[in-house]
């Protein structure tokens, strides 16, 4: 699939989309507790899921840290998904699958894979960057 066909997936299966660029568009979810925006990119082999801003670090050092290290505990537990801190300071949770041979049904999984983990996660991520 190419970026085109993937937005026109997403666009079919009913996703808002707001196109960014030539590889880059915005969509959003619906989570239990918050709407999660998200990024939909692709590059010369992956298709990337960014849920970004997904929290913010927290500006005290040691909170930030404690933060950053509940993260790093978190990516052990994922599958297919992982969290990063971006140079803004903000929490990123991100998807991503590689383009050949990808197909709507992995553009699903990789949609149902962010949304899970948004939504599971979300409670405890956003108390520790609440602090």
């Amino acid at each position: 699939m190419n970026f085109e066909q993937i937005l026109a997936y997403l666009q079919a299966d009913g996703w808002p989309i707001e196109r960014l660029g030539t590889n880059t568009a915005r969509s959003r979810f619906k989570g239990r507790a918050r709407s999660f925006p998200f990024f939909v990119h692709t590059d010369a082999t992956y298709l990337t899921l960014l849920c970004v801003p997904y929290a913010r670090l927290p500006a005290e050092e040691l909170r930030a840290k404690a933060l950053m290290d509940r993260l790093l505990h978190l990516n052990r537990e994922l599958n297919m998904a992982k969290f990063a801190v971006d140079d803004d300071g903000d929490v990123v949770l991100a998807v991503d699958y590689p383009l050949a041979d990808l197909d709507n049904s992995e553009v699903r999984d990789a949609l149902d894979v962010m949304s899970f983990y948004a939504d599971k996660h979300w409670e405890e991520v956003s108390a520790l960057a609440a602090g």
